[in-house]
C-alpha cells in the first residue's frame, strides 16, 4: 500500500501533467469533475484524509477534419501504475475501434513505470489514428452496398431477444457510464448499469442490438469485463413482452468503502425478478429476506 508521501507526490505528477496538456488543448481538453482536481489539490497541501477519486479528462483530437476522444481515467498512484484510457470516435466502425483500443492498450503497457505517458499516447494516435479511421470508411462503404443487397432480398426474420449479464471490476468513469447509458437508449435497450464497485451492466432487448451494444462496450478498455449469464429466447415475436426492465437507469447502492452494498443489489433484482441473476454474478446464492412495514 502506498504511503501518503508517494500518493502526493504521484497526484502531484497528474495535476502537473494536466496544466500541461491544457497549455497544448485549451479547447478540446474536458475535465470530467473539477471537483475531484480540487480534491487532489487540497489532499496535496494536506495529506491526511482519504485519498481522493480518480481523476478523468478527454481530449478531442484533429485528424484531417476528423475527430477521436481519447479519454483518461487516472489511478491515484498514476504515473507507478497504468492510466485507464480508450479512444471512441464517430467516425470508426466497432471493428475498427476495437482494434485501435487493442493497440493503444499495447503502448499503454510498453510505457516505463513512473513516467507521465499521456501526451506519449496523444502522439502515437496522431501517427497512426487514421489507419483506422480510413479502414472504416471502406468498411462503411462495402456494409452500405451489401445493405441495398439485403433490402432487394429482403425476408421476414423472427427477433432473439437477449438479456445480457455483465461484469466489471468497478465502473467509476463517468465519461463510460455516459456512454453506456447513451447506447442503450439509442439502441432501444433496457436494464441497468451499476455505478462503483463491484459494476454491473444489464442489457435486455433483441440479440442484435444487444451484442452491438456488448461489441463497443468491451472495447472501451476495462480492468476487467466480462459476460457472467446470457438470457435469450429464440423465435420471439414480442421483444418488448419479455423484458423485465421499462427502460436503462444507473443505479448504485455505496457503502462509505465507495463498494456497492450487495444487500441492496439483491432487493433491487428482487423487485425486477432477476434474482436469480445473483449466483451467477457473484458465485454466492443471494437471500432477500422481505418485512413488512
Amino acid at each position: 500500500m502506498s504511503s501518503p508521501g508517494d500518493v502526493t507526490e504521484n497526484l502531484t505528477v497528474q495535476v502537473n501533467e494536466l496544466q500541461a496538456l491544457q497549455s497544448v488543448y485549451p479547447n478540446e481538453l474536458i475535465v470530467a469533475d473539477y471537483g475531484v482536481l480540487a480534491d487532489i489539490n487540497e489532499y496535496i497541501e494536506r495529506p491526511d484524509r482519504e485519498p481522493p477519486r480518480w481523476l478523468e479528462y478527454a481530449i478531442a483530437i484533429p485528424l484531417n477534419g476528423r475527430n477521436i476522444e481519447l479519454l483518461i481515467n487516472l489511478p491515484t498512484n498514476y504515473p507507478q501504475e497504468q492510466p485507464d484510457v480508450y479512444v471512441r470516435s464517430s467516425c470508426l466502425d466497432r471493428t475498427q475501434q476495437c482494434l485501435l483500443n487493442k493497440e493503444l492498450s499495447n503502448i499503454v503497457k510498453a510505457q516505463e513505470a513512473g513516467e507521465p505517458c499521456i501526451y506519449t499516447l496523444i502522439s502515437w494516435l496522431q501517427d497512426n489514428a487514421e489507419t483506422y479511421l480510413e479502414a472504416s470508411a471502406c468498411n462503411q462503404a462495402i456494409k452500405c452496398n451489401d445493405t441495398t443487397k439485403n433490402d432487394m432480398e429482403e425476408t421476414r426474420t423472427v427477433a432473439t431477444f437477449s438479456r445480457y449479464w455483465i461484469y466489471s471490476h468497478h465502473i467509476y468513469s463517468k465519461f463510460k457510464r455516459r456512454d453506456v447509458a447513451n447506447l442503450a437508449k439509442e439502441n432501444s435497450i433496457t436494464g441497468f448499469c451499476l455505478a462503483g464497485k463491484p459494476g454491473i451492466i444489464c442489457m435486455e432487448g433483441s440479440r442484435e442490438d444487444c451484442d452491438y451494444c456488448w461489441q463497443k462496450i468491451k472495447a472501451m478498455n476495462w480492468h476487467r469485463i466480462l459476460i457472467k449469464l446470457l438470457e435469450k429466447e429464440e423465435d420471439c415475436n414480442d421483444v418488448d413482452s419479455m423484458r423485465r426492465f421499462t427502460d436503462f437507469q444507473e443505479v448504485s447502492f455505496p457503502t462509505t468503502e465507495r463498494h456497492n452494498d450487495m444487500g441492496q443489489l439483491l432487493k433491487y433484482l428482487t423487485d425486477h425478478n432477476c434474482q436469480h441473476a445473483f449466483k451467477e454474478l457473484f458465485g454466492i446464492e443471494g437471500k432477500f429476506n422481505k418485512f413488512s412495514d
